[in-house]
């Protein structure tokens, strides 16, 4: 698998490996992760927020399981045995499983915009109550995969 390359003109190596384990962990891509608008901020609560040490030591596992998977049953073996078997590693990659999806941390909203760009709405096919409302007579329109 490719690490991503300069992404945002962000002048980190380890955010090009923040935004291809996030893309794997989230099975987003790293464009959709991207039209949020939150990826950068992310990245830097994620900094604040864990020891230096720490962070670094899950993005080098993350960039040699990258750079090392030649395919998608390989990459999903190498995270099972080296992140997820690792109740350190685990724990980090639940995070940040849970801040793409939810936009929080440790259960508080990272910013205004993480609750709104979550991605569990688009994995719903919905949008988030009071924050980013569907429209003018969206009632109108049945759901997606609606049977009735």
């Amino acid at each position: 698998m490719n690490i991503i390359n300069k992404i945002l003109n962000v002048d980190d190596y380890y955010f090009d490996v923040f935004m291809s384990i996030s893309e794997v962990l989230a099975g987003f891509t790293v464009n959709e992760l991207q039209s949020a608008g939150l990826a950068e901020a992310y990245y830097t609560y994620i900094m604040k927020s864990l020891d230096a040490a720490t962070f670094v030591e899950f993005l080098t596992v993350s960039k040699n399981i990258l750079e090392n998977s030649s395919d998608k049953d390989q990459l999903k073996n190498a995270i099972q045995s080296e992140i997820i078997a690792n109740p350190g590693m685990n724990d980090i990659a639940g995070k940040v499983i849970t801040m793409w999806y939810l936009g929080t941390w440790e259960g508080a909203y990272i910013n205004d915009l993480s609750y709104k760009e979550g991605l569990v709405w688009n994995l719903m096919h919905s949008h988030p109550p009071g924050a980013k409302q569907p429209g003018y007579k969206s009632w109108n329109i049945k759901p997606v995969n609606s049977n009735s």
